[in-house]
């Protein structure tokens, strides 16, 4: 019997109703999502998503979103202080990988803590890039510290980004993803001009800036800055190392790193990111 059966651990699939017991998942951990989040993930990849259940309370859990057949991502692997080194994860990475090669998806993809890293590449995955969580103090206090939800920041867009800037997020990404960029867009403030875009939405920690891609160098620092004037809060900014200038937009803007992690793969490479056009990040659970 494994310790999984011995713990009467059991895996599900996740769905709206589990939302409450993931969100609490997330602020045990001390991660920035919220439950527009977590339903966002659900509804986009209802067969998809998966928690670990022990006595009806949910104790783990994992997401899968895929872009066709040529990307998928795992994200939000989290797991209860109480029920590690059970083997729960790896069920959840198991289970997921399964859904995802099930669906003839060519490469998955996910963003690896330096703890998840030697875990993940003993799976198979291997390392293509690092970046940073780099973050800027606002002058607001966080809204989901102090209990009140989150009410300063609302979507001002309405309707589906221009067919050149989803062209231009292809080839920055590596993949079609415009399905989740409008789900992504109905939830946060979108700076798009001729040469480039960026959105903005509300964290429980601090506001996420991402996705942003954009042609030119002045493109992005001017999207960036536009939307960084949108809240007083912290803000957190996910950068592919690789990409230099956004780096060098970030320090100007007073941003600091913060966090280490690093993008890992598993299968067939397809198109590759274009990371001279791809500023941020839409969030490490997803790309």
């Amino acid at each position: 019997m494994s310790d999984i059966e011995r713990a009467k651990v059991s895996i599900q699939q996740m769905t709206i109703a589990h939302v409450d017991q993931t969100l609490a998942l997330c602020r045990e951990a001390g991660w920035n999502q919220l439950s527009e989040d977590w339903q966002r993930l659900i509804r986009y990849e209802p067969s998809g998503c998966f928690v670990a259940m022990s006595h009806e309370r949910v104790v783990a859990s994992v997401t899968t979103t895929r872009y066709g057949r040529e990307l998928g991502w795992i994200g939000m692997m989290l797991v209860h202080p109480d029920f590690r080194r059970l083997g729960i994860a790896t069920a959840l990475m198991q289970r997921s990988i399964r859904y995802l090669t099930g669906r003839q998806t060519r490469r998955i993809k996910l963003d690896a803590t330096p703890a998840g890293k030697t875990v993940y590449e003993k799976m198979g995955f291997g390392s293509e890039w690092s970046f940073h969580r780099w973050s800027r103090e606002g002058a607001a206090v966080s809204e989901g510290a102090a209990g009140a939800g989150v009410g300063a920041e609302h979507s001002d867009w309405a309707g589906r980004l221009p067919g050149s800037i989803l062209k231009l997020d292809t080839e920055a990404f590596g993949a079609d993803r415009g399905e989740w960029l409008s789900l992504l867009a109905d939830g946060s403030f979108v700076q798009v001009d001729q040469a480039g875009f960026g959105m903005l939405r509300p964290g429980f920690l601090a506001s996420y800036l991402g996705p942003v891609a954009a042609k030119t160098v002045s493109a992005a620092e001017s999207i960036v800055a536009r939307l960084c004037e949108r809240t007083g809060r912290t803000i957190f900014w996910d950068i592919p190392s690789p990409n230099r200038h956004a780096t060098e937009i970030a320090q100007t803007l007073g941003f600091q790193p913060v966090r280490d992690l690093t993008r890992m793969g598993l299968g067939t490479e397809g198109s590759r990111p274009n990371l001279n056009l791809q500023y941020a990040l839409a969030d490490p659970g997803t790309g």
